[in-house]
Formats: structure tokens, sequence, C-alpha cells
């Protein structure tokens, strides 16, 4: 995404070396309160952190002398994950109080995560307070930023929306699609002209047109003031730009500089030999083939989740990531409990995890996912500080806004295509722990890690580039060492010296496709005979599964620009025992979510943003139905047609990434009928 900023960089400096002007007399005042007395340019001891300042600066810049530039769609600050957003926001909500006499705000937000962190930040003015952001005897005190949450704790309804301050609601809520949340926008919208700003918050996970629709309400009523957008990865959920112009950019680099965020490292195993069972599904015949070479490994045509989620290699990624959680417990010298996060691809994975992290390892476990009650989220937030839990497994939940800096080891049992949610997961572990349980302040220069356990064969190669991964040879697969006394120091901050240099790139031309940026672009036309694709494929009738693995060691990658890879030894043998057969409840269950992901998967493979594999899904329902099923949809089959199907979903998941067309067919050439299930 394009810096709107860059053309303005020299003035926006003349302007902070001047004294901030022009800008409102309220302005000036306030950040003068902000600012250190001996130096206006940067802010004052134990207020806003130097990022957070430029940023405010900015805001107030783009607002008070560049409006005209700024003015119709908002502006939008690219922030990392733990770079202290939240009080950006409502130091914005303090300068448009005191300087333009905005007397509302609206916080949206794309789900209850990111709510109930929001919630928990604002209610009582609790952020206000923390980060001394008022100043004494101000026309404004916390009070005046009392916190209506739509749908929260407080069940706040749309009757209370016409008299509230802050209101904080999940931008849903608002979506006109509806009947709640026309009444909803409507009583939000009935305060007259009373002058109002708009927050969004995490804007990448906001795909269109309901988005748009909503955000254009509030624009073009006539107490609209303000919008500021908020996100650690701009890139939109539905492959879309932003429509708000950036403004400010402080990235992982910035951040490893300045210490705000961890270190996070990429741990990889080195597979030596692999030992595959071939299990006939019909007749549940076994036959074990062992230490198979690679070649073989590849002819045989393993998913890649199956070398992460196949007992085995999930009892061996388990030990490896918990050989990284009691280094963590170690360098955490008993001031605070460090967390395992687990991330899956659908809910048996999940219950597998938690099942194996239970009985095999001892660990308590909580899990999140879609079928949870409140409780279960209510958990995951304060997972950091309970101690009633050592690990977490969570599909999709956890993700943007689940801010538990405690988390010092990440999980990956699932393969990421977007570089949405990629981005996402990894931020879960960027946040520094500030504070002890005893609630005394850590050194804010004590190195941190994360540690993110993956597999090669996930191919996140594309993930840990994105994320400036280097690599260091030479370093023996037996040599042991403190990993965070070996962490380089981070790279000198860089600076746009001559932004007068700087060329604008023209914005690529609407064709109107929606792509996301994805790793694989689409090689081959949609085949509009897709439905009679599909329906040739032939499969195999054994199924392969994973039952050993010898590992020569691990490969640790740190990341940052001036990261490496490091070799560590192989964990101990943990010799997992299989897992025992689904019941049919958990077959139908498995079958659900694995094609449902399976859909993503392709499609977004296919070249395709993932929210289209609403086309995709449906007709995979229908083919497993009339292949495997006896044409009973799965609430009604047979456990022995459940099984078969289940063992053949790997292969489909293969026949898919080799068959494009078939899934670009699908998503090209479908019809109203095709879709008559999800």
């Amino acid at each position: 995404m394009q810096n709107a900023f860059l053309p303005h960089e020299d003035d926006f400096a003349l302007w902070v070396e001047g004294g901030f002007m022009p800008s409102a007399p309220e302005t000036q005042d306030y950040l003068r309160f902000l600012a250190d007395p001996d130096d206006e340019g940067r802010p004052k001891p134990g207020g806003l952190w130097p990022h957070q300042w430029d940023a405010l600066l900015r805001v107030i810049y783009a607002r008070e002398v560049r409006r005209r530039d700024f003015w119709d769609d908002g502006v939008l600050l690219n922030i990392v994950t733990g770079g202290g957003k939240t009080a950006l926001i409502a130091a914005t909500m303090v300068w448009l109080r005191l300087a333009h006499h905005v007397q509302r705000f609206v916080i949206l937000c794309p789900n209850l995560i990111v709510r109930d962190r929001l919630e928990a930040d604002f209610r009582g003015g609790k952020v206000f307070i923390e980060r001394d952001l008022i100043p004494p005897g101000a026309i404004v005190t916390a009070d005046d930023f009392a916190l209506t949450t739509l749908g929260g704790s407080s069940a706040a309804t749309a009757s209370d929306l016409f008299g509230a301050n802050v209101v904080l609601a999940n931008i849903h809520q608002f979506y006109q699609s509806s009947t709640t949340g026309r009444q909803n926008l409507w009583s939000l919208l009935q305060a007259d002209q009373t002058p109002f700003a708009v927050f969004n918050d995490e804007a990448h996970n906001t795909p269109a047109p309901e988005y748009d629709a909503t955000l254009r309400e509030l624009h073009d009523h006539a107490g609209f003031r303000f919008r500021l957008d908020t996100t650690a990865t701009p890139d939109r959920a539905d492959g879309k730009p932003v429509d708000s112009r950036m403004i400010c950019e402080y990235g992982i680099p910035e951040a490893l500089n300045d210490r705000v965020i961890v270190m996070p490292v990429v741990y990889q195993p080195d597979i030596e030999t692999v030992e595959l069972t071939y299990t006939d599904a019909a007749t549940g015949e076994k036959r074990r083939v062992e230490e198979i070479d690679w070649d073989e490994v590849e002819r045989a045509g393993l998913s890649a989740t199956q070398w992460v989620t196949d007992p085995k290699p999930m009892s061996q990624q388990i030990s490896i990531a918990l050989n990284r959680l009691e280094e963590a417990k170690r360098n955490a010298h008993g001031r605070y409990q460090p967390i395992l996060f687990v991330v899956a691809v659908c809910i048996a994975d999940a219950n597998a995890a938690k099942r194996m992290l239970e009985d095999q390892f001892g660990l308590r476990t909580l899990i999140v996912t879609q079928d949870e009650d409140p409780q279960a989220r209510e958990d995951a937030a304060a997972i950091g500080t309970s101690g009633r839990y050592d690990a977490v497994v969570s599909v999709a939940m956890l993700r943007e806004g689940w801010d538990v800096p405690e988390v010092g080891v990440i999980l990956l049992l699932r393969k990421f295509g977007s570089r949405v949610y990629g981005p996402q997961v990894v931020g879960r572990g960027l946040r520094r722990v500030r504070r002890t349980r005893a609630g005394e302040a850590i050194d804010p220069g004590e190195p941190q890690i994360c540690a993110i356990v993956d597999h090669p064969k996930l191919e996140h190669e594309w993930l840990w580039e994105l994320l400036n991964a280097r690599v260091r040879g030479n370093v023996g697969v037996d040599e042991a060492f403190d990993e965070r006394e070996d962490l380089p120091e981070p790279p000198p901050r860089q600076e746009l010296v001559r932004p007068d240099l700087v060329i604008t790139i023209p914005d690529p031309m609407d064709d109107g496709t929606e792509l996301d940026p994805v790793t694989a672009d689409p090689t081959a036309d949609p085949a509009r005979d897709w439905r009679e694709k599909l329906a040739s494929i032939e499969y195999e009738t054994e199924t392969v599964e994973i039952t050993r693995v010898d590992l020569s060691g691990v490969t640790g990658r740190e990341l940052g620009p001036d990261g490496w890879t490091h070799q560590r030894t192989a964990p101990d043998e943990a010799g997992a025992p299989p897992l025992t057969d689904l019941t049919p409840a958990e077959l139908r269950t498995y079958l659900r979510e694995r094609l449902n992901a399976i859909a993503e998967q392709a499609t977004v493979e296919a070249g395709y943003p993932a929210l289209l594999r609403r086309h995709v899904y449906p007709p995979l329902l229908d083919h497993v139905s009339e292949r495997w099923l006896d044409g009973a949809e799965i609430p009604f089959a047979e456990k022995s047609a459940l099984r078969v199907a289940a063992s053949r979903l790997p292969q489909l998941e293969r026949l898919l990434a080799a068959h494009t067309d078939i899934v670009s067919g699908m998503i090209e050439h479908h019809t109203d009928a095709d879709a008559k299930r999800n």
C-alpha cells in the first residue's frame, strides 16, 4: 500500500520544528502538554512512545494543515501489532474534543475479540488515565469519554446510542442488509448535527460492499468530522485496497529497533527418514513401509497438513514447541507465565491437538473455536494472568485483537495462503511482556523472543521473507546457547533523508478483479465443464499416514533485517499412540471443517480471494456426497461411508491444487444452484 504522506515529509518536518504552526491554539496547547518540556519535538518521558507521538503529529498535520489532501477518505496508521494503536486512538479523541469540539466518537471493529480488548481498554477511562492523555484543568475528564458497547457486557441496545459519548461496536452491527443494523445506524445518527469522529480499528478485516456502504453513510452525515483507520496489516481480507490514505508506517524492523516488540524466531525440523503406513479405507487393512526415501515420500502424495497433523509428526512438533516453552519459562525467571498458542485449521485438528497436549504431555489446555461458548473467549483473554492454562488451541478465532503478551511460543498446525492471516497469527506473539505478575515494570531493553514452530512442508517461506528472515549457517546440530544472548542487535532505524526524490507510482488499473496477494498465480483457464472434470477424478483406494519421522535437527530462523538461522538438536522421541477412531458425530464435524479448509486453500491457490470459497465449498460437498456417501448428505451418512470420505480428503486437496482450472471454473462459471448449500 502506498504511503500518501511521502510528498509532505519535508513540510511536516518544518511544521514540527516550527512549533506546530500553523495549527489551532488548542492543538498547540495539547501538544505542549504531551511534549517533553526540554524538547517540544519529542514526547514527555512516561507519555506516548516516540512512534505514537510521531503518528499523532501526522494525524494532526493531515487534519489541520493538509485537510484538502486527506479529507475525503480519512487517514490510516499502519502500525505493527504491539505498537499501541489503542493509546493513539484515545489521544486523537482527546485532541478532537479539545481543539475541534467533537462530541461523539464511534469505534468500529471487525469481531468480538477486538471488541472485548477495546472495551477493556476504554471502560472507566482506563487508557486515558494510565497513559496520562488528559491535561490537568482541561474542560474534559475521563468521565466525558464514557463508553457504550453495543451488544457487549453492558447489554447496550439501539436506544442507548442516542446520547452516547463513545460508541464501540462491530461494524457488522450497522450493516444495512439487516433490520437490526438499519435500526442501530439510524439511532446512532439521530443526534442532529452533533460533531462525531469515526475510528475504524483493524481496517484490513473489512470486506466490501457492506463495509463501504456503512462508512459512506457515516461520512455523508452532517455531523461527520474525521475518520482514522488503524491496522497492522493494511491489505484487506477481500483483496481490495483500503479506501483510507496511509500517512504512517511503523513496521517490524522499526519496532525491533525500538524494542517495542519481541524478536520472533522460527523453528523448523530437519527430517531424515519417514515411515509411512498405507491403509485401505474400505477394509481397514494396514501395511507399513519403513524408512522410505524422500523421492518415495513425494510420490506418496502427502498433503501439507499431514506433516503436522498426523499423530506422530504432531507429537514431534509439540515436543519442539514444549522445548521452546521451557526455554521461555527459564528466561521469565518466574516473573510471568509464558503460554503456548496452537493454531489449527479445523475443529477436528484442534481437538486432536488438545487431547495430545493434555493426555500425552500433561498441559492444561484451553480450546477456542466458533462452537465454544463466550466463556472460552473470556478465558483466552485472561490466559496470560489467570494461571489456569498452559496452552490455548484456536481455530480462526484468536487473530487480530487477541493481545496476550505472555504468548511465548506459537505452534502452526495449518498452512497459510493469505498474506493477511499469516502475519496476523505471528502478530499474536509480538507483544512485549511489560509487567510482572506483581505489577512491577520489566526493563524495556530486556531481550524477549517469541518462538514459532513451523514445518518446511507447509511452505511458509513467503511469510518469513515477508517478515525479513535471514539465514546463518555453520551452526552445529549439538550446539547449545541462550537464544536471548545470541540475538543480533536490531538494525539501524531507516530514515527518509530525501523525500524530494521519492517518486509516485501510479495506482494499478482497476479491471474489476479482486485478487488476494497470494504466492501462486492462476495458470489455467477456468473450465466451463468443471462439473464433468470433478466427477471424473480418480482416487487411490489406499490412504497414507505418517507413523514415524526421524529428525536430524531443528532449524531456528530469527526474523528481522539482520536475522539468521540456527540449528538445534532433535527432540527426544515421544512415541505418540495413534488417535482413536472418530465417532460418527466427530467424523461429520471433521468432514465439514476439513472441506471448508480445502475450499479456502484451493480458492487462494487458484489466485482468488479467500472469500470466494463460497463458490467452491458447496460443489465439494456434493462431490463427497455423490462419490462416497451414496448420495446422502453428511448428517445422514453411515459411519463406514464417512470414514472412507474422510480418508479421501488429502487426495482431493492435492488434486484440486493440481487442477486449478476446476476451481477457477467453479468460481467463474457457478450458478445459483451450485450455492444451494453452505
